[in-house]
């Protein structure tokens, strides 16, 4: 049910604030739709409509009350103000004469038209060696008029101005938490129940099994095997803190920049450890070695060390890859060029195929990769050291391919609080962000095919092995 804001009880201040944070929301969504041509979700789309009619209730409180009117009453008088000061610019332009120089000569002291352009095209020549009645005509452009530069001509009056908005970059998109399978988490640690299924040389269930028999006879009974996967939420913090006179003088909304800021960070932190996390205090990342059934991938036997990445390696990492049709690749930047340009040879020497499919960019997927979507992201491992033309330059794990629907992630709690309190002496407000989540893969072992000898993982990364000896 939502409860009505008595803003009546509120502080002039605060309802500003409040109008501020809300027009930082909207110009967000505006600059995402307009500028970005982004698609919002529907979610996404009703947080705008309430914003809007949020800021549309707040502005008709505000300019009801005393601030308001006094506001719009210093609104009214600006065009009578600014009428002012132009009948002074009149009245000053009016009181002023000048006369040019080369009035009393039009022709600065030059015989013919002929003498002036031969000395000009001498000046621009060797300028140390201008003739002086070609220096007087250069030297009175730029001294003589009214300028912006020169405040005792009319520099002045131009006033410096401040655009309230922050240009800031996007930070990476969370691609990842959208994929992972959410779990509720009533309290800080949550145990979960798993079947210990993955080996199916005789089950495919963790123990249950069927039987063909004859009428009558019976069979042996059969039960499954069940393990705990825990989880336990653990909190992100961020303080930041400001003046009471910024926040007075600013025309940007300062709780508004901070929790902004504190929001990306948070991103930028889950988006790391969502893939290099070690699990203590802090998710496990699916590429960490401390994954159990992080399934590792050498390149190809006898492979040029300067071949960082081939069409087969692709082709054995999809192989092994458990739920490919959920999986997505990821690459660090520094394999752009090389993903770009796999292929494999097609059966019966026909010619090559093309492994990756170039598109738009949207929601960070700069194509395919073998049919599944490719995300090149900062966070995945890359060049370690040098210019990466071989393949001991490079980290482990240097491209991957993950069904992050074997990932459970849990959020406890987030918070943003505000207190003028803890710094009440300095005249400051402290910003606090709290988030407490967690997150990490639930299989803890490969996946044993009931015949073949191919294991999988729904975790899949590429060695930095050197196998070309």
């Amino acid at each position: 049910m939502t409860v009505a804001v008595d803003f009546s009880k509120m502080k002039p201040q605060e309802i500003q604030e409040k109008r501020d944070n809300l027009q930082s929301v909207m110009n967000s969504f505006s600059d995402r739709v307009e500028i970005k041509k982004e698609t919002l979700t529907a979610e996404e789309r009703e947080t705008w409509k309430k914003s809007i009619d949020d800021f549309n209730e707040v502005s008709n409180f505000y300019d009801k009350s005393d601030a308001g009117m006094l506001q719009r009453s210093r609104n009214a008088t600006i065009g009578s103000d600014l009428n002012e000061v132009s009948n002074s610019l009149r009245s000053l332009s009016g009181a002023i004469h000048t006369k040019p120089a080369f009035e009393a000569d039009p022709r600065f002291g030059f015989r013919s038209d002929n003498e002036f352009l031969r000395e000009a095209m001498n000046a621009v020549r060797d300028p140390n060696k201008a003739d002086d009645r070609i220096k007087a005509v250069i030297n009175a452009v730029g001294s003589d008029e009214y300028s912006r530069g020169d405040w005792r001509s009319a520099g002045i009056l131009i006033p410096e101005v401040m655009i309230d908005r922050i240009l800031s970059m996007t930070p990476e998109a969370d691609f990842i938490t959208p994929r992972c399978t959410r779990i509720p988490m009533g309290m800080s640690a949550v145990k979960i129940p798993a079947r210990v299924d993955k080996n199916h040389a005789t089950s495919v269930t963790g123990g249950t099994r069927v039987y063909r028999t004859k009428e009558t006879a019976t069979v042996n009974k059969t039960k499954d095997t069940f393990e705990m996967v825990s989880m336990e939420a653990t909190e992100i913090v961020g303080e930041a803190a400001a003046t009471k006179q910024l926040m007075r003088e600013s025309p940007i909304s300062i709780p508004a920049l901070i929790e902004a800021s504190m929001g990306a960070a948070t991103v930028d932190k889950r988006i790391d450890e969502h893939l290099n996390g070690n699990g203590t205090g802090m998710p496990l990342g699916v590429l960490n070695s401390a994954n159990l059934a992080l399934l590792s991938v050498d390149r190809g036997l006898n492979q040029s060390d300067s071949t960082i990445v081939s069409g087969m390696d692709v082709i054995r990492m999809a192989k092994r890859v458990w739920g490919y049709g959920s999986a997505i690749w990821i690459a660090n930047y520094d394999l752009f060029e090389i993903l770009n340009t796999l292929v494999i040879e097609s059966p019966n020497a026909a010619g090559i195929i093309k492994l990756f499919t170039p598109s738009e960019g949207n929601n960070g997927v700069m194509g395919t990769l073998w049919g599944r979507p490719l995300f090149f992201t900062e966070y995945a491992p890359g060049i370690a050291s040098g210019d990466g033309s071989t393949i001991n330059e490079w980290d482990d794990g240097l491209l991957s391919c993950v069904n992050f629907s074997e990932v459970i992630y849990g959020e406890l709690y987030t918070e943003f609080n505000r207190s003028v309190h803890v710094r009440f002496s300095e005249r400051e407000e402290v910003f606090q962000f709290v988030t407490a989540n967690d997150s990490r893969p639930w299989w803890k072992t490969f996946l044993t095919p009931k015949r073949g000898i191919t294991t999988r993982s729904p975790f899949v990364k590429l060695s930095n092995n050197d196998t070309s000896a």
